[in-house]
């Protein structure tokens, strides 16, 4: 198995993740739609996500250069509406459910580099978890588990980490920048206190 396949493999499980997420608990990914000017009703909502379980699951199963490029265009599909959606505002992105984060510069990044993993996954042609699983030692138990822990730390890095990554930047744009005053104190630049102006009459 080369790093291709097993880099494609967890890349469509975790668009069969997020699929999962949004039939279970479709409201945030309904709400992001309306926010787009789209029809955002929870049917809409959990068809998207039965639709996202049917290309992840079927990406891993099959395998091979279409199956890759789908998952390359899910992607980017991805990557445009969390654009769309952050700067329209939008709470939430919707991805994996009610876990989803607010839309970030880190999902754009994630779904833009992961459209382009697939893509190198499709030259090569990747191969179904059948052939993956036939050539593992210990009937494939090792690379299931490094597959499924994959999947985690992806969709931890799409949720908790982009949550928190973008709570970090929010407070570095907030926190006041410092300098001297005219009376050698150290105070935040938006307070700098400016010299008392001399009245007539006084020195």
């Amino acid at each position: 198995m080369d790093v291709l396949t097993g880099v494609f493999q967890i890349l469509a499980m975790v668009i069969a993740v997020g699929g999962v997420a949004k039939v279970v608990a479709p409201t945030a990914f309904a709400a992001t739609l309306r926010s787009l000017g789209l029809p955002g009703g929870t049917l809409v909502a959990r068809v998207s996500g039965l639709v996202e379980v049917a290309i992840g699951i079927g990406a891993v199963l099959v395998g091979g250069r279409v199956a890759a490029l789908i998952v390359a265009g899910a992607y980017a599909v991805f990557a445009v509406v969390v654009l769309a959606a952050r700067r329209a505002g939008a709470e939430s992105c919707g991805c994996f459910g009610a876990a989803s984060a607010p839309p970030s510069p880190v999902h754009v990044t994630v779904n833009a580099v992961s459209a382009a993993a697939a893509l190198l996954a499709a030259v090569a042609g990747p191969a179904s978890l059948t052939d993956v699983l036939a050539g593992q030692p210990l009937a494939g138990v090792p690379y299931l588990i490094t597959l499924a822990t994959g999947v985690w730390l992806t969709v931890v890095l799409d949720t908790t980490g982009a949550q928190l990554l973008d709570e970090m930047a929010a407070v570095r744009r907030l926190a006041p920048t410092f300098r001297d005053n005219a009376r050698g104190a150290t105070v935040p630049a938006r307070t700098v206190a400016r010299p008392a102006r001399s009245r007539s009459g006084q020195d």
